[in-house]
């Protein structure tokens, strides 16, 4: 893609994010008294935040929409001073934090965690634009910020600079880790910053428990307003996918080539195939999520709404339906022959988040997708006591693993089969 496409790109896809929070605000009012949203945002800035803290219920569903549209604005801000082009990898990175804001994340536990990565940026000499989107998806950790001076019983002001001082810290080495170990599981886990935030998030939580602070994860869910938001959520998928024909004027091309895209990280598809593609994927992606959670029965609520929002923004960015369908079969598989509830919160979240380890069905066919979602679903159920919720990402800390050791049986296997092949000739 030529230079000045990308900056055309860059602008048309700033304008959609910018028009996508601006849509959150204005619905905002209608699912909330709008004099009420300013308390609720008080609830959500002060919440210990670990999982599953459902901005919806803590703080109402307005209020969690414009903390979702804060964030999205706070990055357009960062975005725009480094000078970085929005293309499918921060497209990726937004979706998924503005996703993770209706149940873990606002300005104030995000911050400090973007201001490390910022330090670490300027300590390297590494070009700030360079590390944007480590530093969005960093915030997998933010709970810690929040857990410490909310959530320990630390006087507020005191609370609130051990917090801070953590997040920069943690953001300041999060970028040293997070390319050491994507070697770890060799770009088959699109989550590759919740591997990294579940390494960190146990070590910080074992250091906590060693001085008997208990960090354990919570459930607060929200349960009402199930139409509207599912009716929002359709509006938004589709509207992407008309702005993506719109884009590549009314004509859908390409498509057979992105799918036909192992999803292997990086895979930007905003760059490989165009930006209409990328965006009429990412609507897809989206409607196959909303559709698979309405299908089992599960709810709406501000975890799910992440989940799909994450699945569509990594449309842009590895996921798509032929490499996603399996692993969202293969968490099925597990839900409905275990005692797990298939119709909850985490079994959605299960599935929607167990698609990180959709390289793996795009390199090695739907079988193996199908394996690597089953084995996942059980992984992720595990390490949740782990990080007691500091990591909002826990099925990309689960898929690290996962993908670490499914892939390399799965690569000795078609090793050993070219060489059955090579050896019959």
């Amino acid at each position: 893609m030529e230079k000045s496409t990308i900056a055309d790109t860059s602008r048309n896809n700033t304008l959609l994010i910018a028009a996508m929070a601006t849509l959150f605000i204005c619905l905002s009012p209608f699912l909330q008294d709008i004099g009420d949203i300013p308390s609720g945002l008080l609830r959500i800035t002060t919440a210990s935040s670990q999982l599953l803290s459902d901005y919806f219920h803590i703080g109402g569903p307005g209020a969690a929409l414009i903390n979702s549209a804060v964030i999205l604005l706070m990055e357009l801000l960062v975005i725009h001073l480094t000078g970085a082009m929005l293309t499918g990898t921060l497209m990726a990175g937004l979706f998924t934090t503005a996703g993770f804001a209706f149940f873990g994340t606002n300005p104030l536990n995000s911050l400090p965690i973007i201001t490390g990565v910022a330090l670490y940026a300027c300590a390297s000499g590494i070009p700030c634009k360079d590390l944007l989107m480590q530093a969005f998806l960093a915030t997998a950790i933010a709970p810690i910020v929040s857990f410490i001076p909310f959530g320990t019983g630390l006087p507020l002001l005191p609370g609130l600079l051990c917090g801070i001082v953590a997040g920069i810290l943690i953001g300041f080495v999060f970028p040293m880790l997070s390319s050491r170990f994507l070697t770890f599981h060799q770009g088959y886990s699109l989550y590759n910053s919740g591997f990294t935030a579940g390494i960190l998030a146990m070590v910080v939580v074992s250091i906590l428990r060693l001085f008997h602070v208990q960090v354990t994860n919570i459930n607060l869910l929200y349960g009402d307003h199930t139409a509207e938001l599912t009716v929002m959520m359709a509006v938004l998928f589709l509207l992407l996918i008309g702005v993506g024909i719109y884009r590549m004027n009314w004509r859908v091309k390409g498509y057979v080539q992105l799918l036909q895209s192992t999803g292997r990280l990086p895979s930007d598809y905003v760059t490989q195939f165009g930006e209409g593609i990328a965006i009429f994927n990412m609507g897809v992606m989206g409607l196959i999520g909303l559709a698979y959670v309405r299908l089992m029965g599960g709810p709406v609520n501000g975890p799910v709404m992440g989940g799909l929002m994450t699945l569509c923004g990594f449309g842009a960015f590895g996921n798509h339906p032929r490499n996603s369908i399996p692993i969202l079969i293969g968490v099925t598989l597990v839900q409905v022959l275990s005692p797990a509830d298939a119709h909850s919160t985490g079994g959605m979240l299960s599935a929607l988040f167990g698609t990180t380890l959709a390289p793996i069905a795009g390199s090695f066919g739907a079988p193996a997708g199908i394996l690597a979602g089953v084995i996942n679903a059980a992984v992720a159920a595990n390490l949740l006591q782990g990080h007691g919720g500091i990591n909002l990402y826990n099925n990309g800390f689960a898929g690290g693993f996962v993908a670490g050791v499914l892939v390399p049986l799965l690569e000795s296997r078609h090793e050993l089969q070219q060489q059955r092949r090579s050896h019959g000739k």
